[in-house]
C-alpha cells in the first residue's frame, strides 16, 4: 500500500457530518444533533502493521519502535514496543493496550470549534509548541507510511454515566471534535515503561555488604541470623559510637520500591566502578549492585541469582544500566564513618 493511500485513510472527512454542523434557529444558530461516526475510519485494516509510534507533547518527542512479528489482521500490536530514545528499552504493554484500543473504538460525540484561535481552550493547539498542552500521536508502518495522525486534547469528564470523552483534531482539518472513549498519552519517555527495578522487603534481608571500589578498603557488612534480629554491623570496632542503635534499619529499605529515573544500555556505561553492594535474603536471593560514575552521573547495574525472584530481576535488568534517586545512591555508598556518632561537645 502506498504512503499516500494510508495518509488518505487518516484525514478523510466523516460524511455524516459533511452536510451541516450548524443549523439556523430562531434567535441564532444552534448545534445540530448528529449521529456518531468513527474518527479513524478503516484503522482496523491497517493497525496490525504499525511498527513506529511518535508522540509529541509537553515532555518533548517520544519515539517507540516495535520489534517482532505483526499480530493478526485487525488486532492492535500491543507487544514488542521499545523506546527508541532509550536504546530500545521495553515499553510496558499495559500502557500501550488502552491507547491502541481507544484509537480503534474512537467515535465522535459532537463537533466543536473550527477556529484556530480557540484550539488552545481544548488543548488542541500545536503539540510541542511552548505553552501548548496539546499532544499528538502518529502511527506508521515498516515502510514509513502513515496509519494514524491525530492531535489529542484534554479529557472531558462525565459524558454519560462514568464515561469520559477527549477532544481531538486531525492535522490539516479545521474542525475539532469531542470524541469517546477517552485515553491518555504519557507525557514523557519514562512514563511508557515499568520503572520498578527491585522491591525487596527489609524483613527478608539476611545480610548487606557495602564496599567502596578503592583497594584495601574494608566493606561495611550488616548481618543477622534471624529475621526478628537487628541487622548488626559485623566486626564493629571496640568503643565505636554509633549515631543509631539500629543502623541496619536505615540501610535495608534501599532495596524496597527501588525505581529507575533513567536508563541506557549497559554497554554504554563503561567507566570503572566506584562502589558495589551485595545483598542476600533468607529465601536464597543474592543481588549484586555495581555503582559506576560516568559523565557526572552515577549509574547502577544489577546481577541476581537464586530462584524465581532472581530470575524476574535478571529478566528486567540484564543488559541495562540505570540511574536511581540520589538518596538511594547515597545509601548504597554508606561507609562506617557515616554512622559514627559525633564527638561530645567541648565542656559537656
Amino acid at each position: 500500500m502506498r504512503s499516500t493511500t494510508l495518509i488518505a485513510l487518516t484525514i478523510v472527512t466523516i460524511p455524516v457530518f459533511a452536510a451541516a454542523v450548524f443549523v439556523p434557529a430562531p434567535g441564532g444558530t444552534k448545534t445540530a444533533s448528529v449521529a456518531t461516526a468513527p474518527v479513524l475510519a478503516g484503522l482496523k485494516d491497517w493497525i496490525a502493521g504499525a511498527t513506529k509510534m511518535t508522540v509529541v507533547g509537553t515532555g518533548g518527542t517520544v519515539t517507540l519502535e516495535r520489534k517482532g512479528a505483526a499480530p493478526k489482521a485487525g488486532e492492535a500490536p500491543v507487544d514488542g514496543w521499545t523506546l527508541a530514545d532509550k536504546g530500545g528499552y521495553p515499553v510496558d504493554p499495559a500502557i500501550v493496550r488502552p491507547i491502541l484500543s481507544a484509537l480503534l473504538d474512537l467515535k465522535t460525540v459532537e463537533p466543536k470549534t473550527e477556529r484556530p484561535k480557540l484550539y488552545d481552550r481544548l488543548d488542541l493547539g500545536t503539540p510541542g509548541e511552548k505553552g501548548s498542552e496539546a499532544k499528538s500521536i502518529d502511527l506508521a508502518d515498516a515502510n514509513g507510511a502513515d496509519i494514524v495522525k491525530l492531535i489529542v486534547g484534554r479529557r472531558r469528564y462525565g459524558l454519560a454515566g462514568n464515561d469520559d470523552g477527549v477532544y481531538v483534531r486531525k492535522p490539516g482539518d479545521a474542525r475539532t471534535w469531542l470524541a469517546a472513549p477517552a485515553f491518555d498519552l504519557p507525557a514523557d519517555a519514562l512514563s511508557w515503561i515499568d520503572r520498578k527495578l527491585v522491591d525487596i522487603d527489609a524483613d527478608k534481608i539476611k545480610s548487606i555488604s557495602l564496599a567502596p571500589a578503592a583497594a584495601g578498603t574494608k566493606p561495611l557488612v550488616f548481618t543477622r541470623d534471624k529475621a526478628e534480629d537487628k541487622l548488626a554491623i559485623q566486626d564493629l570496632p571496640k568503643d565505636f559510637k554509633l549515631k543509631s542503635d539500629n543502623p541496619g534499619s536505615d540501610v535495608a529499605p534501599v532495596f524496597r520500591y527501588l525505581d529507575l529515573t533513567d536508563v541506557k544500555p549497559a554497554s554504554a556505561v563503561t567507566a570503572a566502578p566506584v562502589a558495589s553492594a551485595h545483598m542476600e535474603t533468607f529465601d536464597g536471593l543474592a543481588l549484586d549492585v555495581t555503582l559506576i560514575e560516568q559523565d557526572g552521573v552515577t549509574w547502577v547495574k544489577f546481577a541476581a541469582k537464586g530462584g524465581d525472584a532472581a530470575a524476574e530481576i535478571a529478566k528486567r535488568t540484564d543488559g541495562w544500566a540505570y540511574k536511581i534517586p540520589d538518596a538511594r545512591v547515597k545509601t548504597l555508598e554508606t561507609k562506617l564513618a557515616d554512622l559514627q556518632a559525633p564527638p561530645p561537645a567541648k565542656g559537656s
